[in-house]
């Protein structure tokens, strides 16, 4: 097979949408925010009612959801968002390998080979992939669907994907039907007589 070589430049939108991806699919992730949020409550609860203030029922039954949607959107959206505009290394053009061998990543400041074993899984949004590494503190590589030439070169991507990080991944589907699977034929174009 093979090596597939990209090259492209990240849009602010695409990194936002490749870290939600990957921080959306870790459960364990999901269960600290979920338990910080329950927390940052209790204490404000517990503050407010030390200090003697009684506060409505309707108060709470607003402020919770209000304060949850602020939290969710500086976590999902704002964070990353701030990230990329602060790093200058996810502006420039990406040049990008993947082969047998391991994954070559250059930028202009940046000359790096990575092995395979590195990864841990693969995430795939409507447009990107995120190749997931690191265990506590999650890192990723992004590749955006618009960087293939063209759908074979995509399918030699899955193909290296599923070889060497996630087994699972399934086959690249072509007009809403898998890859390598036969089109569905009726036995008979004759309608079924229901007297």
């Amino acid at each position: 097979m093979q090596p597939v070589q990209l090259a492209f430049t990240y849009t602010e939108a695409e990194y936002v949408a490749a870290s939600r991806l990957l921080l959306l699919s870790e459960k364990m992730t999901l269960v600290r925010v979920a338990l910080s949020y329950c927390l940052m409550l209790l204490g404000l609860a517990a503050l407010l009612t030390a200090a003697g203030v009684g506060l409505p029922t309707l108060f709470w039954a607003l402020l919770i959801p209000l304060y949850g949607a602020a939290a969710s959107r500086q976590l999902l959206t704002e964070m990353p968002r701030r990230y990329f505009r602060g790093d200058r290394k996810l502006h420039g053009e990406y040049a990008l390998t993947f082969a047998d061998e391991g994954v070559w990543l250059r930028t202009d400041e940046i000359e790096s080979r990575m092995a395979w074993s590195l990864y841990s899984g693969v995430r795939e949004g409507r447009d990107l992939y995120v190749i997931a590494y690191g265990r506590d503190t999650r890192m990723m590589t992004v590749v955006p669907k618009r960087a293939f030439r063209d759908a074979a070169q995509e399918a030699d991507f899955r193909r290296l994907l599923r070889r060497h990080v996630e087994p699972t991944l399934p086959p690249r589907p072509v007009g809403g039907a898998v890859a390598g699977a036969a089109e569905y034929v009726p036995s008979s174009l004759e309608p079924p007589d229901w007297r």
